[in-house]
């Protein structure tokens, strides 16, 4: 047996029984006649006392060649510690540990950079030798944070009557959010399977198949473009629920994340009922589905009808005005040098803006504009005080708010608004986000997923519009914007900038689904291809069902306040999506693309 405890599991109960460990050097010390070795594991460090004069051995080589990060083998026998030595900063600080023998099981080479500290290491390094990197106190304390989730999110929900399940990692090209990756299927050639977005389809299969509760801890795909809070592959908790209205879902989602906040005793969550705000009103005071509500008194303020009477162009023609009060009194330099960059990198073209003195009296920018009155109106819109800063941005709504959110994420991080608030969880539930939406090319594009259900009020004008696509009818504009402004029964979870869960009611109605598939892609060959196998589910007997979904690498993030994604997934891609320590993606050997019956083709440069 190499060991018969692990590290911190001594205490005084253990005195007078001789134990075997099997440990890593932490640190080696040699101070006079004494050799002093941390040793550790991922329980804990616990440190060992050698005096060479007395009665112990050594094997394999001399004391002094043992070197960090060698694996040894101690054997001692327990004695208690004296009171005048009680170290409580360490897990065995009631006990001694003298060694009567010291085994050296394994060597180590020359270390690319140090872990017994937190020095600053370059990431690509680091994921290079990811599996000493995963030895460092902090990477270790949040992969164990990240194991507590895991299991207690499995123990919540079996709790809770959910069945769990496992949906296939090798399925078929469905459109959803993103690119998918392909895989090649060698036994039927010229044909492929895709690696899944989600579980999706299959959990409403599920719901069909009559198992009414499902939760799964599934592995995702999505060949998407790297961004600070995405991973090529990445972990969904993912679970759904027959015969749910929104209400039912709110509120397993809200005793979930009280129930995981309580592993975290350093974590405080802002209120114990969750906040519902509507979608829209989230974009109109913060500019984001997902914002950061602990300053949540740094809101947008519409001043759309005030900014009629000013006598400035810019202004009183403007579709939407809105108004953001920093608690600072800026100066024009800090302005110019420090936000306007910020605008101007989001496309914005200016950044208008009032400064008010002790007086609360408006200078620089727009005060020569404004009358008395005009003053006197706009500090009792925008509650705006002395010492503060107005600032304003005119344009379409859409891109006022987006505007205007980098400006607030900026202001929130300047002024250090949130400093004292690290540990403070301001989860909210964002609802009723709108149905459809324009995508960046043009087309019209589901603003969650097509599965999700739209207000009743929407249902019978959707499956009549695509009655009428079906026998020709094209698009109009007045059509686009009225299916923009659709509601859907659809529910994030948002905290700190994340989106970390999101969900819906579905559509169980298969008249329903296939007209969104007409209103999204037209062509009724493309609907039965790609989606004829949920259609078909769809006419036997479907039960009103709804889902959620959500990153269990951005609820670490969360609870652990990391800001990257990387450092809270134990072999993650670097920012190229690459992996340093296997040397992928890689080339691919010409008789496995021969057996694909595949030739690669290089892009000129």
């Amino acid at each position: 047996m190499y060991r018969t405890h692990t590290c911190g599991e001594l205490n005084k109960s253990s005195v007078g029984q001789e134990v075997t460990i099997a440990w890593w050097a932490n640190r080696v010390r040699n101070l006079w006649w004494l050799t002093f070795i941390d040793l550790r594991d991922r329980y804990w460090i616990t440190q060992i006392t050698i005096d060479p004069k007395s009665d112990f051995s050594c094997e394999w080589w001399n004391l002094e060649d043992i070197k960090a990060e060698y694996v040894l083998q101690i054997v001692w026998k327990v004695v208690a510690r004296p009171d005048n030595m009680i170290n409580k900063d360490m897990a065995t600080w009631e006990v001694e540990i003298n060694p009567s023998k010291v085994k050296i099981i394994s060597t180590c080479a020359e270390l690319p950079f140090t872990i017994d500290n937190e020095n600053a290491v370059g990431e690509d390094l680091r994921l290079e030798y990811r599996y000493l990197d995963l030895r460092r106190k902090t990477l270790r304390e949040t992969m164990m944070a990240r194991d507590t989730l895991f299991c207690n999110t499995v123990s919540f929900f079996h709790n809770k009557d959910f069945a769990y399940f496992e949906t296939p990692c090798f399925t078929k090209n469905t459109p959803e959010w993103s690119r998918e990756f392909v895989v090649p299927a060698r036994f039927d050639q010229w044909k492929f399977f895709v690696l899944p977005q989600s579980p999706q389809q299959y959990k409403q299969m599920l719901m069909v198949a009559w198992y009414d509760r499902y939760i799964q801890i599934a592995r995702c795909f999505r060949d998407e473009d790297p961004r600070w809070d995405r991973q090529p592959e990445f972990t969904q908790v993912d679970f759904e629920m027959s015969f749910v209205e929104e209400p039912d879902v709110l509120q397993i989602m809200e005793e979930y994340f009280i129930e995981m906040t309580k592993q975290f005793p350093n974590k405080k969550i802002k209120n114990q009922k969750f906040p519902v705000i509507k979608w829209k009103e989230a974009m109109d005071k913060y500019g984001s589905d997902k914002p950061d509500l602990r300053y949540e008194w740094l809101a947008f303020v519409d001043v759309s009808d005030w900014a009629k009477k000013v006598d400035f162009s810019l202004l009183n023609s403007a579709k939407c005005v809105k108004a953001l009060v920093a608690p600072k009194q800026f100066t024009r330099w800090e302005i110019e040098k420090q936000l306007e960059p910020v605008i101007k990198e989001n496309w914005g073209k200016w950044l208008l803006y009032l400064i008010l003195d002790e007086s609360e009296w408006p200078k620089w920018s727009l005060a020569k504009y404004l009358t008395d009155e005009l003053k006197s109106e706009l500090l009792s819109l925008t509650w705006a005080k002395n010492w503060e800063t107005i600032f304003f941005q005119v344009w379409e709504w859409i891109d006022v708010v987006e505007l205007l959110w980098a400006l607030r994420i900026k202001l929130l991080k300047e002024l250090k608004l949130t400093e004292w608030m690290e540990d403070l969880l301001d989860f909210a539930f964002v609802v009723d986000a709108p149905m459809f939406e324009v995508w960046s090319d043009g087309q019209l594009g589901s603003t969650h997923h097509p599965f999700t259900k739209p207000k009743d009020e929407h249902i019978s004008y959707l499956i009549e519009l695509a009655e009428k696509m079906r026998n020709g009818y094209k698009l109009t504009e007045d059509d686009i914007e009225k299916l923009t402004t659709m509601e859907s029964d659809s529910y994030d979870i948002v905290a700190m900038w994340y989106e970390i869960w999101w969900w819906s009611i579905r559509i169980h109605d298969q008249k329903l689904q296939h007209a969104i598939f007409t209103i999204l892609w037209l062509e009724e060959k493309d609907i039965q291809f790609r989606f004829g196998h949920i259609l078909k589910c769809f006419t036997f007997w479907v039960p009103p069902h709804g889902w959620c979904a959500f990153w269990l690498d951005r609820m670490v993030m969360v609870f652990t306040g990391k800001e990257n994604i990387r450092e809270v997934i134990a072999f993650p891609k670097n920012q190229k999506y690459r992996d340093p320590m296997f040397g992928s993606p890689s080339e691919i050997d010409d008789q496995l693309l021969n057996d694909l019956g595949l030739q690669m083709i290089k892009k000129p440069e």
